[in-house]
């Protein structure tokens, strides 16, 4: 059996007066034999507009894609990729924008040890560009190393343009996205059926 890889990114609707927040984080799980290959093909799609002004690199990333066809033409191909999986955690409930972090944490501590008992043997997180941030991550990997949930898996940071596998999870994360805040499923209907979902209870921080 070839070995497992995840790479994860996150998509979220913050709370309002009409609606919970929802957050959502995506695992795309690929088989090490078709990593390379899926690398070549992820790079082959990206066109000019997709360069990123701001780092100067090219990258797949749904929410920035502003044809609409295109947009849904890389979402339904990025599903269908060969020796790829998803893994989905996914928490709502909560009501205060400031919570937002604590409930990330609160994905992570589900989904991470999730992948490790399906196999993966590294996981790549997107990285994230705020520092106390990237730090805040590195602190829940900590605490799941501590308690066990994670030995023998490599768990690291990465931004997207070190590694094309990302804009996979990214593709993911924006297709279920659609799926629970516009009731649409035409996305994610090209997850669904390899997708496994890991659905987060939320609870408030302690002293809320």
């Amino acid at each position: 059996m070839s070995r497992l890889a995840a790479f994860l990114d996150e998509a979220d609707v913050e709370p309002a007066q009409s609606r919970q927040g929802i957050y959502l984080v995506a695992a795309a799980v690929v088989e090490d034999a078709e990593a390379n290959l899926l690398r070549a093909f992820l790079r082959s799609l990206v066109q000019p507009e997709d360069i990123d002004p701001k780092h100067g690199f090219g990258r797949l990333h749904v929410s920035r894609i502003k044809d609409k066809q295109r947009k849904a033409r890389i979402v339904a191909t990025l599903g269908m990729l060969r020796g790829v999986t998803f893994w989905l955690g996914c928490c709502t409930g909560y009501r205060d924008p400031k919570e937002r972090e604590h409930v990330r944490r609160l994905v992570l501590d589900d989904l991470l040890p999730w992948l490790a008992k399906a196999g993966a043997e590294q996981i790549t997180i997107e990285q994230r560009e705020d520092a106390a941030l990237r730090a805040a991550d590195m602190r829940t990997i900590a605490h799941l190393r501590s308690a066990g949930h994670l030995t023998d898996v490599a768990v690291h940071q990465a931004p997207p343009s070190a590694d094309p596998l990302l804009w996979v999870a990214d593709a993911c994360a924006a297709a279920w996205r659609r799926a629970f805040v516009e009731e649409k499923s035409n996305w994610s209907s090209w997850y669904e059926t390899h997708t496994a979902l890991v659905d987060v209870a939320y609870e408030k921080r302690k002293g809320r």
